[in-house]
């Protein structure tokens, strides 16, 4: 669900035009609007559901958006994404994570405006690292903290080897889209590590690597329990299974 927070309605006809094209969004307003909801304060209202939404758009000043966001801020993986859209369409600006499935560049598209995009992978046109998992179905089990650390390397263009265990269309992607500083890799072994800052991999398997590595744990192994009719039974398999799959250096992700 996304929400547009219209601060003037003088640029109602905008919001309108957003909604049309944008599914599943709702218009906020402290004006009576047709079509909209009303509410008494955009910052009340923003404390009250900012996770309410996956997509907040701010039609309005700059400065009322981070002022009403501001205290509602926690984690860049969790909060909704913020994007301000100046009271006439011709700026788009990412506040928070706006980049992410390319939400920015969309309204952009919608209202005629400029995307304005500060992300470093952005501009420099590499991989947005922490989008990568959510595109394209993969899993990742590094902390959020560790996380940034590997995209700093990533972004800073350190020497980086790409393994691809597995071959879907999000490997493609990589192959397809591939920085000057990445080589690719299809065998853990073939791999000159000390010739790397960071490896890359998208792999179901388990390594253990010299250098920061950052892995993409795609699903390849699907389990059914035919014959097992009991549910207490079927857990019991279930659990047996997953405490085997470390000793074939395979990761468990549900």
């Amino acid at each position: 669900m996304k929400a547009i927070i219209l601060i003037s309605e003088a640029s109602l006809p905008l919001a309108k035009t957003l909604q049309r094209e944008l599914p599943d969004t709702l218009i906020y307003t402290k004006n009576e609007c047709e079509g909209c909801i009303s509410i008494t304060s955009c910052h009340r209202f923003i404390e009250e559901h900012f996770n309410d939404f996956d997509s907040i758009i701010f039609i309005g000043a700059m400065g009322i958006c981070v002022r009403s966001i501001a205290g509602c801020i926690k984690n860049k993986y969790k909060d909704p994404a913020v994007v301000c859209v100046d009271s006439t369409g011709r700026f788009v600006i990412s506040v928070l994570s706006g980049h992410v499935g390319g939400l920015t560049r969309h309204i952009a598209a919608i209202t005629g405006g400029e995307a304005v995009i500060t992300t470093q992978s952005d501009n420099a046109g590499l991989w947005a690292l922490d989008t990568l998992a959510g595109k394209y179905g993969w899993k990742i089990t590094v902390p959020h903290a560790e996380m940034n650390r590997l995209v700093t390397l990533f972004v800073n263009r350190e020497p980086t080897a790409l393994l691809l265990d597995i071959k879907d269309k999000g490997t493609e992607y990589l192959e397809r889209t591939l920085p000057a500083h990445v080589k690719v890799f299809y065998h853990f072994e073939d791999m000159p590590q000390s010739e790397f800052k960071l490896i890359i991999a998208v792999t179901p398997y388990i390594y253990s690597a010299e250098i920061p590595m950052l892995c993409f744990h795609p699903a390849v192994l699907h389990l059914g329990h035919c014959g097992i009719h009991r549910s207490r039974d079927a857990q019991t398999w279930f659990v047996s299974v997953l405490s085997r799959l470390p000793q074939y250096h395979r990761t468990e992700k549900r």
